[in-house]
């Protein structure tokens, strides 16, 4: 093999890993219709079911979550 087809075919392959990295993981569940955190139960639009399958939380709830969890590991 040439060296130039190695190295076209090393591109194709770390381009393919880093696609695959970029998608999000097969959801365990089926998209909630309405929030699941305790409390809440905000519905969910179709939209976001649609564009976060498996989504549980609505987009407030996701948001405060995730700065929690911001603020949890940046006290450490």
């Amino acid at each position: 093999m040439k060296p130039e087809d190695r190295a076209q075919e090393l591109e194709l392959e770390e381009r393919e890993a880093n696609q695959k990295k970029g998608r999000l993981p097969e959801p365990t569940k089926a998209s909630a219709k309405r929030c699941t955190e305790p409390g809440c139960g905000q519905r969910i639009p179709v939209a976001r079911r649609k564009a976060v399958p498996g989504v549980q939380l609505c987009i407030e709830c996701q948001e405060w979550q995730e700065y929690m969890k911001g603020r949890h590991a940046s006290s450490n």
